[in-house]
């Protein structure tokens, strides 16, 4: 691979096409995919560490990216992802202080890096198991207007590239489950106060997917791979701000505050 040419060739994302994703022969394009996601790990996780942002990797360096071979646990792949969230041992005190079965990396709120057949992209993602760190999120934002002017500053300083999405599963009569989009706007949007008091409302933790990125084209010269990982790493800095306010810890709890159920017996999916 020369240095100006894309870090991800167009075979990595057409194997995500919709005819693929269930396709056990491809999975030999998805371990491809998965040994460079694992590269650029190697390139920015010394720059997470050197920058004292609390993102680290799946303690189990197996699952540091996502599923790359068809199974019956993950019957499609429609994408994949190198993510960082929280250290394993507040992982483990979330399970032992807010509900018993927790302790799943993948239920919190994650910095990404995802490449689907759309492209790739760089993003915070909520998702609906990640309840805990979407109701301390809104709750934060409910709190007071200090709160909510500091959030607003935030998505200001992450510039206009940036978007932010609400989306959910839907099960028709047919037992059919389909994924709808709620809402997608430009962030910096939000920092009107009227738009973001509507989408505070509008957003439901553990019923919606919350995604705030930057998506790019295939294309996209930012994706060579001269300059990739400097990228991310730039995006990591914008974005790691907004993950530090939503992200539940003891010391960022706005959960307690509203008296939530703190042994709740909801079960991950």
């Amino acid at each position: 691979m020369t240095t100006n040419s894309q870090f991800f060739a167009p075979t990595d994302y057409a194997v995500f096409d919709n005819r693929l994703g269930s396709n056990p022969d491809y999975d030999g394009e998805r371990e491809r995919i998965k040994t460079k996601l694992a590269e650029l790990h190697r390139e920015i996780y010394p720059e997470i560490r050197k920058s004292k942002w609390d993102l680290h990797p799946h303690w189990m360096t197996q699952w540091l990216v996502s599923a790359s071979r068809i199974s019956p646990a993950t019957p499609r792949i429609d994408f994949m992802t190198l993510r960082y969230s929280k250290p394993e041992t507040t992982i483990k005190l979330m399970k032992k202080e807010l509900f018993e079965d927790f302790g799943h990396f993948y239920a919190n709120a994650m910095i990404a890096m995802r490449v689907d057949k759309d492209g790739f992209a760089v993003e915070l993602y909520v998702s609906d198991k990640a309840w805990v760190d979407g109701q301390n999120l809104k709750y934060r934002l409910q709190a007071n207007a200090e709160q909510r002017g500091h959030f607003r500053v935030l998505l200001a300083e992450l510039g206009a590239e940036y978007t932010i999405q609400l989306a959910q599963y839907v099960r028709n009569e047919e037992g059919f489950t389909r994924y709808e989009e709620v809402l997608r706007a430009k962030a910096s949007r939000l920092v009107n106060v009227g738009v973001l008091n509507s989408t505070v409302e509008k957003y439901k933790p553990g019923g919606h997917e919350l995604r705030l990125g930057i998506y790019y084209k295939p294309d996209d010269k930012r994706l060579h791979a001269n300059n990739i990982a400097d990228e991310i790493v730039l995006r990591i800095e914008q974005l790691y701000p907004v993950y530090a306010f939503m992200s539940w810890s003891p010391k960022n709890d706005y959960r307690k505050a509203k008296h939530v159920d703190q042994k709740s017996s909801r079960r991950t999916r």
